[in-house]
């Protein structure tokens, strides 16, 4: 039995998420539509975009958050787009690391998102309790996920007269259609999670579910050929209105707020360096340089690469 929660690299493989989305327009726009209503009322200081690639989706929230952060485990896919992501938002941060381990105090955060990842967290149990730390209490936290109950899955179980599409455990997809981020021949991480299955770790991490909502409902590439994206946009905002109630989209977005125990508090630091932490031990970090930095307690070095602090470990 494996201990060690496995790590999707992208960089193993040279992967550029970016290419994922050519053709996928309409799902990309669904996405913002989104994230554009949730962070619309929010507001706050220190903002963490967890996996967030090539900042895709950082114009849903760089205006209402002072110092947002994209994390991410690609170095690659961080350097490539440095230099776009500082041009366009000035006040973004760019950060490598571990999502299970990562590099910050505790009550570090006002919001935070997590999109198209938490299918390649082999153990979410582990990255909640992680990520509960470093946000701060009432803090809002945004969960999209692959919905192992959507409409299309349940109908291909049926048919197969398999009932296990309602068991609540993960279901992860087969090496032939999760080649995302690694070669054909390559198995990788891709977890799809039932509604129960997520809301009990919500609940278990004191996450209070906010609002729910259903998105790329149209997500077929027959329907995608015979209508175009503006079209698919006009039913999609209708469904997104009167469907979210239901499990029957691909992908599922929850708006949450973090609720901390009493006792617990929150740092007023605000600047980057304030809230680095050691991503193994969590103790405090000595900045040698700009560019380097050495952890107080087990005296682990760190290292800014291109402009972007590089916190990985395993």
């Amino acid at each position: 039995m494996k201990l060690m929660a496995e790590i999707s690299d992208y960089d193993k493989f040279d992967y550029d998420y970016s290419t994922y989305w050519k053709g996928r327009s309409y799902e990309n726009s669904a996405e913002k539509h989104i994230l554009n209503k949730v962070f619309n009322s929010k507001r706050g200081q220190l903002f963490l975009d967890i996996g967030g690639s090539y900042g895709r989706l950082t114009s849903t929230y760089h205006e209402q958050y002072k110092k947002p952060i994209i994390l991410d485990y690609s170095l690659k896919t961080l350097q490539r787009n440095n230099e776009i992501l500082q041009s366009k938002y000035p006040n973004v941060e760019l950060i490598a690391a571990n999502a299970y381990k990562l590099p910050f105090k505790n009550n570090s955060f006002d919001g935070a998102l997590m999109v198209r990842v938490l299918h390649h967290i082999e153990k979410p149990k582990i990255y909640f309790k992680e990520l509960r730390r470093i946000l701060k209490h009432d803090s809002t936290y945004v969960q999209e996920y692959a919905n192992k109950k959507h409409i299309k899955a349940v109908i291909r179980a049926l048919l197969k007269l398999d009932l296990s599409i309602f068991s609540p455990e993960p279901y992860q997809q087969p090496k032939a259609h999760n080649s995302e981020g690694s070669q054909d021949d390559q198995e990788s991480i891709f977890y799809n999670y039932h509604p129960k299955y997520i809301k009990n770790l919500l609940q278990t991490n004191k996450f209070i579910l906010k609002k729910k909502y259903g998105c790329s409902f149209l997500r077929s590439p027959l329907i995608k050929k015979i209508f175009n994206d503006d079209i698919l946009m006009f039913f999609e905002k209708i469904f997104q209105e009167t469907l979210s109630w239901s499990d029957i989209s691909p992908s599922i977005f929850l708006d949450t707020q973090v609720k901390k125990d009493e006792g617990e508090y929150d740092i007023e630091d605000l600047t980057l360096e304030d809230i680095l932490a050691c991503p193994t031990c969590k103790d405090s970090l000595i900045f040698e340089s700009h560019s380097v930095a050495v952890c107080n307690k087990c005296s682990q070095s760190f290292f800014k690469k291109d402009g972007i602090w590089d916190f990985r470990v395993k």
